[in-house]
């Protein structure tokens, strides 16, 4: 996943998490920071989100970067950072969503998401030229050796990394939703 796009998605993510487990923000009025929907979200962060995004910034930074940099310039702490900043956006999402999930305030949640959302939207729409292509950063501002990222290792990638996203964060959501105090007992809300 591009760079740039990552800690939005991760953000929006812990805005999910957060009102999945609205269960348990509601059932226990005290802060977010013990709550185990916050560990849960940091887990995720950590052994989910950041390796999927992870793998783009450092197999394929290039693309990650949309060509606009090559990776040659770009220095390995960076790329760490931005991992780092990855993995922490998610529980920051948990964490400034569940005040509102808590209160169940869906309409400053969703310009709290949908900002994000749209600035994804709008810089892959902008970027969607680069960011079907493979190619190294010397290739495409060269304009030769460029190819469509179906069929190669970059789009088996996306399609591989993207569907484990996507059951983790459908496993996670229905645990998450699991956490109110009645769902323990066999109770169904």
């Amino acid at each position: 996943m591009p760079v740039f796009v990552a800690p939005l998605l991760g953000f929006v993510l812990g805005i999910v998490f957060a009102w999945s487990a609205i269960g348990e923000l509601t059932a226990e009025p005290g802060t977010v920071w013990g709550s185990r929907g916050l560990q849960i979200s940091a887990l995720f962060g950590l052994l989910v989100f950041a390796p999927v995004a992870g793998y783009f910034a450092a197999f394929d930074t290039d693309w990650a970067f949309a060509y606009l940099v090559s990776a040659r310039r770009i220095p390995s702490a960076i790329v760490l950072a931005l991992v780092l900043l990855d993995a922490v956006s998610v529980p920051v999402g948990f964490v400034v969503g569940a005040p509102h999930a808590r209160r169940r305030r869906i309409g400053p949640t969703l310009v709290l998401a949908g900002v994000p959302v749209a600035l994804v939207a709008l810089a892959v729409l902008v970027l969607s030229g680069r960011l079907g292509m493979a190619a190294s950063y010397d290739q495409f501002h060269g304009d030769f050796g460029t190819r469509s990222i179906a069929g190669t290792a970059l789009g088996y990638a996306l399609v591989w990394m993207n569907g484990v996203l996507a059951v983790a964060l459908a496993l996670t959501v229905r645990e998450l939703r699991k956490l109110s105090p009645g769902a323990s007992r066999g109770e169904r809300r």
